[in-house]
């Protein structure tokens, strides 16, 4: 596993690269000091927004109305040193930087408030983890071949780009997959939510191959249940954990997820080992502090214990 602040850095360093090769893209490289110039400013474009502290602190550096604002700085200090560039070419390519480079990343891996201040609601895809390699790596590759080959080609880091790219909507539609296996394997007699997330998350797998794999969630007011679900749901048909509540948890969306809010009745959780349909209505059996207890669904939606007679 990866140490946590190294995966911080690799974390940062993604963003930093999205904006640099983005920035590659559009702005002057034809000298040494005119690359450095357009990596750095791509770089800074890329980190910017969490330089002014984490999405929870300071949410409107993380929502694109202020994108053109934040951009705007660094086209200023880049323009400086670009003296035959427009400045209008700077901004724009600042923008694509701080957009791309990290709204766009960070929308894919966590939540967003992407229109703070108009809206508090935060959106997240959920597709990947921040620091994945297959992020950062061939970014890395991409805007080497293009820095050190004869007159410094841009098809490189455009071929980098659109790996990225295609890597995303791969990682989307398995995620959509995954979505429906799940809601076929592991239906519950209530509305539930399915929550499909990188496998990855907080753990930092060596082995880049595990970057690629999925983990899921069902949570309901009195269920929830959860594994491993491979790439694309080959692993989904088996359960890590499956609890029952007989005391109804509240559902809230946080942080654009779907989260248990524990209630101060719902004391009583059942470890299920058992489940079935009797006479039309539901059964669930499960241990709790080593008893085995039973409960069956009442008209109204509520369970109630099953006493042996």
């Amino acid at each position: 596993m990866l140490d946590p602040y190294l995966y911080l850095f690799f974390h940062v360093l993604s963003h930093a690269l999205l904006g640099a090769v983005i920035a590659y893209c559009f702005l002057p490289r034809d000298t040494w000091k005119d690359l450095m110039i357009c990596l750095c400013s791509g770089a800074l474009c890329g980190i910017i927004p969490d330089i002014f502290g984490d999405r929870s602190v300071a949410p409107w550096s993380h929502s694109i109305l202020f994108t053109p604002l934040l951009a705007l700085g660094i086209a200023y200090l880049t323009k400086l040193f670009y003296k035959k560039t427009s400045l209008k070419l700077i901004w724009g390519s600042s923008i694509l930087s701080v957009l791309f480079g990290h709204l766009f990343l960070d929308y894919m891996g966590h939540d967003l408030p992407a229109f703070y201040p108009l809206s508090d609601k935060s959106y997240i895809m959920g597709a990947i983890t921040l620091g994945d390699p297959w992020i950062w790596f061939p970014l890395i590759i991409g805007l080497g071949l293009s820095i050190f080959l004869r007159n410094r080609p841009k098809l490189p880091v455009i071929t980098s780009i659109l790996f990225i790219v295609v890597y995303l909507v791969f990682r989307i539609i398995s995620k959509e997959i995954i979505e429906h296996k799940v809601q076929v394997q592991h239906p519950v007699p209530e509305k539930s939510y399915i929550i499909v997330e990188p496998d990855s998350h907080y753990e930092f797998p060596l082995d880049p191959r595990k970057w690629l794999e999925f983990r899921f969630r069902v949570i309901s007011p009195h269920f929830s249940k959860g594994g491993d679900a491979g790439i694309l749901g080959e692993k989904s048909d088996k359960l890590f954990w499956y609890d029952f509540y007989p005391v109804a948890f509240e559902i809230n969306l946080s942080r654009g997820k779907y989260v248990l809010i524990n209630s101060q009745d719902s004391k009583v959780v059942l470890s299920v080992t058992k489940e079935w349909k009797e006479a039309g209505s539901n059964f669930i059996e499960g241990k709790y502090n080593g008893n085995l207890l039973t409960y069956k669904e009442t008209t109204n939606g509520q369970w109630e214990e099953v006493i042996p007679q």
